[in-house]
């Protein structure tokens, strides 16, 4: 290495201190392409791949202070609670017949669900699987740029990556001494454990577990989970059910239950992208019905998949006008304030005012447009890296896909370790934490890092072992 390693955390600490320096010892070019070749040996191993294709790591590890990761956790669940809180008084207002509502008003786009969301029967809170992505800013604080509570990626292979970068002899020299957290994420079992104890909670005597996709689209990670799930179980560590995958199509009711292929699911992870669904759809008609029934259950709710979900969940929270709507304390809003960036409806932005509407226009650079239901970094505009022609049509198309504008999150960079730009220097990514919530538990950090602004995996990005460190006696 010949740069300095410039940024791993935004608070000078020992631990840090000491993490840097290894990097710097240690990151040499042969060290680095040795860790590169076994963490790839170590992920084919596994049959792990990202949609076919290898999956892209960072050697650069994304390093977060044990308090910091406690501040995220709480500004988190703080944020999730506001959130189902919202869709209990979505489904509330429409069984009570109020379709011109103040939340049917907000999530009007989604019209076409909304009968869907009501009529769900459901044990479990709304939102069981969560993902925050979120950048760490000054003191410890934590911005959340997006919330993610309808299928997000990340719940096995990043453990593998994490498990392979310590494993090589690059790893062992950056950890040697420190005290590691290690959280059910970190664990390629943490999500399946998760998933068989919420099966078992819904029917014990057959905790079976269908994991659902739609004509082939984002089946990146399900047969790793369906092979971990199999192990476990054969082990004797799980309940005896099954975990299968599927088809949405695949799916029939009897009685007052779901089934797949002759099995029947206690528990329905749907891994699909929303905006492809279609209810009126009759080929759909047995995994809609399973939604009604008391013995089988979907993971996260239809609210959580097409609302909450949606980048629009942020504008409703970030609001201070929803603040008495939605019930919030003082607490809860003082965290909000603290850890959600001003997020706005297009139509809000607009209209608020000469000083918001100017948001669209003259404060560009500062801002960013996102827009609703999209993934993987599609329909997303950085201001500060758009013309002001490009822009103005930017607005228009985020309008039309229903998105909102929000302030610009400060996002960190650092070098990118064994990666020169185009003039022979070391290189710098961004880089960024997602935040993952199994339940109402805080589930750890995984990361992902990027040269470009959006850091997505699925448009070119990398996977970046996190290493969250609690204090040593040495510190």
């Amino acid at each position: 290495m010949t740069t300095a390693i410039e940024h791993l955390a935004q608070d000078v600490s020992p631990q840090i201190e000491r993490i840097k320096r290894r990097i710097q010892i240690h990151g040499d070019e042969e060290s680095l392409q040795k860790a590169a070749r076994l963490i790839a040996e170590n992920l084919e191993g596994h049959g792990i791949t990202f949609e076919g294709k290898d999956l892209p790591v960072s050697l650069m590890p994304t390093v977060v202070l044990a308090e910091d990761a406690a501040n995220l956790e709480r500004s988190g669940a703080c944020v999730r609670n506001v959130l189902n809180r919202a869709l209990d008084l979505f489904v509330a207002e429409h069984r009570k017949g109020k379709l011109d509502g103040p939340m049917h008003r907000f999530f009007t786009p989604y019209y076409k669900f909304w009968d869907l969301i009501a009529s769900e029967r459901r044990q479990l809170d709304h939102i069981q699987l969560m993902r925050y992505d979120a950048v760490s800013g000054a003191q410890g604080k934590w911005s959340f740029m997006e919330t993610n509570t309808g299928c997000p990626g990340g719940v096995i292979h990043c453990a593998r990556i994490r498990d392979a970068w310590m494993a090589t002899p690059f790893g062992e020299e950056v950890c040697a001494g420190e005290d590691i957290a290690e959280f059910a994420v970190d664990r390629p079992e943490g999500f399946v454990t998760f998933l068989a104890a919420k099966a078992t909670e819904i029917d014990c005597d057959n905790p079976n577990i269908a994991i659902l996709n739609s004509h082939g689209v984002h089946t990146n990670e399900l047969e790793s989970l369906r092979r971990r799930h199999a192990e476990l179980r054969d082990q004797g560590v799980l309940p005896a059910g099954e975990l299968f995958l599927g088809d949405i199509r695949d799916i029939s009711v009897e009685g007052d239950r779901g089934y797949l292929r002759g099995k029947p699911i206690a528990l329905i992870y749907n891994k699909l992208p929303a905006r492809l669904i279609d209810p009126s759809n009759p080929d759909l008609r047995g995994w809609i019905e399973a939604s009604l029934c008391s013995r089988t259950e979907f993971l996260n709710s239809w609210g959580a998949t097409f609302l909450t979900e949606a980048k629009r969940a942020l504008a409703l929270v970030s609001d201070p006008g929803w603040n008495t709507f939605l019930e919030l304390t003082d607490e809860e809003i003082a965290i909000i304030q603290e850890s959600v960036p001003y997020t706005r409806l297009i139509e809000d932005a607009a209209a608020a005012g000469e000083g918001h509407t100017s948001l669209l226009t003259g404060a560009q650079n500062s801002m960013v447009l996102k827009a609703d239901l999209l993934t993987r970094g599609s329909g997303v505009y950085i201001g500060d890296g758009t013309s002001k022609y490009d822009w103005a049509k930017a607005v228009e198309d985020t309008r039309a896909k229903h998105g909102v504008l929000q302030v610009k999150c400060d996002l960190p960079t650092r070098p990118a370790l064994g990666v020169l730009d185009s003039t022979g220097a070391e290189a710098s990514e961004y880089f960024g934490v997602d935040a993952f919530f199994f339940g109402s538990q805080f589930a750890g950090l995984v990361s992902r890092s990027h040269t470009n602004q959006v850091f997505n995996v699925g448009n070119g990005g990398k996977e970046s072992p996190v290493l969250i460190v609690n204090p040593t006696e040495s510190s």
